[in-house]
């Protein structure tokens, strides 16, 4: 039977070495403020960027590349409007990408209507 002392000493001891498996591969999180940053990923981690967007007009966010060396995208960009679902409400959209091998990859979003003029970009370099 083990000691209360020691029962805590370990339950603190494996929260320690979860916390510590968990911050090597805790997601990075940015927004478009983090633009035209170097950002540094290992592998296995993912990335997560969230860029406003108005989609009451048909804008979005595009991504420019069309193949990736070291990351890969994981899934379709989620959106949300920031004041419930009014129609015309700012929102945002988040894309998620998981770093699959080391190596370098330019993320390139525009700003846009589909098949239209681009009115912004935001650029962010993955290392």
């Amino acid at each position: 039977m083990l000691l209360p002392s020691t029962a805590r000493l370990l339950c603190l001891l494996t929260a320690l070495l979860l916390a510590a498996c968990a911050g090597s591969r805790a997601p990075l999180i940015v927004s478009d403020l983090d633009a035209d940053r170097e950002l540094a990923l290992r592998v296995g981690q993912s990335i997560a960027i969230t860029l406003p967007a108005d989609h009451a007009g048909g804008h979005g966010w595009q991504l420019a590349q069309r193949t990736l060396e070291a990351l890969a995208l994981d899934g379709a960009p989620t959106t949300m409007q920031e004041s419930g679902n009014a129609s015309g409400a700012p929102g945002s959209e988040t894309w998620r990408f998981t770093a699959v091998r080391a190596g370098q990859d330019e993320l390139r979003f525009e700003y846009r209507r589909a098949y239209a003029e681009t009115l912004r970009v935001v650029r962010y370099r993955i290392t």
